[in-house]
This record gives C-alpha cells, structure tokens and sequence, in this order.
C-alpha cells in the first residue's frame, strides 16, 4: 500500500492525501469526481505528526484563522507538524511526479497502472 497526493489536473489545487493501491485510490476519487479531471502523486516516507498529542475531536468546527495557508490551497492540521519530506511536498507539489488518472484503456487508467509497475519493477520511486 502507497501514499499519495491527489489534485486537480486543471487548478493544480491539493485535494487529499489517499492511500491504497492504484484501484483503490482511484475509486476514492471517484467517490467525490471524475478521476480522469485529477492526478496523483506517490509520496515518499513521511507523514504528520503532533510531538504532544492530539486530544480526540470533539465537534466538526476548525480554526482556519490560527492556521496558515497552503500555496496552492488547504490547510495543514494546527496540531501535527510535516516530516521534512512531506512538509515539501505540500509545498512544492510540483517537484513531485504526477500522473493523470487516465480512463483510456479501462475503468481504472490501465496506462497509470503499467507505468507504475514498471516504475516499480526498475526500483524507480514516483
């Protein structure tokens, strides 16, 4: 199972961090859109975590004026702090390698899915 970053192909706005294998996350997107208007980008080891802990929420409401904004839109969560290589990579998204969720050759982008595999096979890191 591999993480990654989902956008917008047009906007190049963020839009979620899904993780799953290729199908799997191309029936996420499906879930809210078209995969074929999004991409994806695997991210490397890394995450979000808090050094003190982060109580159970407790209501829906958030504190978008404590938090600042993302460059390309979103925010990151007031209580967990990026690794190095995930803070770059939601803020410079476009130094990671993206791919379309293409439908040309099935349901879920058959090409994305060879490309990934051969990726995978040459030791290759998307």
């Amino acid at each position: 199972m591999s993480v990654y970053l989902i956008r917008a192909s047009e906007t190049k706005k963020l839009h979620g961090i899904v993780w799953g294998s290729l199908d799997q996350i191309w029936d996420v997107v499906d879930e809210i859109e078209e995969p074929e208007f999004f991409e994806y980008a695997k991210l490397k080891p890394g995450g979000l975590i808090s050094p003190t802990g982060i109580d159970p929420a407790k209501t829906s409401e958030t504190r978008f004026s404590e938090i600042p904004p993302l460059p390309n839109g979103g925010f990151l969560p007031a209580d967990l702090d990026p690794s190095e290589r995930t803070f770059d990579a939601l803020f410079d998204p476009d130094d990671l390698r993206w791919r379309r969720f293409d439908d040309t050759l099935g349901k879920h982008g058959m090409v994305s899915r060879i490309l990934s595999a051969i990726d995978a096979q040459n030791g290759d890191e998307a």
